[in-house]
């Protein structure tokens, strides 16, 4: 089945938390605020893209824009592979539609699958999202790095700021949400074609003769016995 921004919901709101507060408007922080729109969310994506060309050409460390903290190329790459008009405005419903097409390049799909486990999308999730934590020690984007880290540790700029059990429960409630939309409703046997409906449920035998018994008490009082 598809994946839908529902079953994701609990993902995107926990990369959102801290990436950018859930604001949508919002851009990364090292920008002068001079060369900050006034409001992404009523440009163009051509615009935001114009935009961030400018700041990184002015200096700026980097040109995150959006509640999922989006950099040019990456925005760049992502309006190509989805073949969006670049006059759509960079609004909650685009902003929506490109972090979940990140989310299925990360391989969600295989994790809501079971061919993915948790611990490998965790990761997969904190190269994508440097807010994000890694589960385990390894070698980051940079350096040797401890887990709970951020895969880009040490560059300067970056920092994980969720924990790795707050990125482990977001999954594991996206999955149970897909999961649930998975299983289908049960019904009840339905006859074969050509079968006659199953025969009324007989009354039973003792409660005729109750009814019976009961009649006849009923003459003996009014008419005699």
């Amino acid at each position: 089945m598809d994946i839908t921004i529902h079953h994701m919901q609990p993902i995107l709101d926990l990369i959102g938390k801290y990436e950018s507060r859930g604001d949508y408007d919002v851009v990364y922080g090292g920008i002068p605020k001079a060369q900050r729109p006034v409001k992404l969310t009523a440009m163009t994506i051509a615009q935001v893209i114009a935009w961030q060309k400018q700041v990184v050409a002015a200096g700026a460390a980097s040109s995150a824009a959006g509640k999922y903290q989006i950099i040019r190329k990456t925005l760049e790459a992502s309006v190509s592979a989805l073949r969006m008009n670049t006059a759509r405005l960079y609004d909650r419903a685009t902003q929506d539609e490109l972090a979940m097409h990140l989310l299925r390049g990360r391989g969600i799909k295989g994790y809501l699958d079971g061919a993915i486990t948790q611990d490998a999308m965790v990761l997969s999730l904190a190269k994508e999202w440097a807010s994000l934590p890694v589960p385990s020690a390894m070698r980051g984007a940079s350096r040797q790095i401890l887990a709970g880290q951020s895969y880009y540790a040490g560059d300067g700029l970056n920092k994980a700021h969720a924990t790795v059990a707050e990125v482990r429960a977001a999954l594991a409630q996206a999955k149970a949400r897909h999961d649930a939309a998975a299983t289908p409703a049960p019904v009840g046997p339905r006859p074969s074609p050509g079968q006659p409906p199953a025969p009324a449920k007989p009354v039973a035998a003792g409660a005729i003769v109750a009814v019976g018994i009961a009649l006849a008490i009923i003459a003996i009082i009014f008419f005699g016995g």
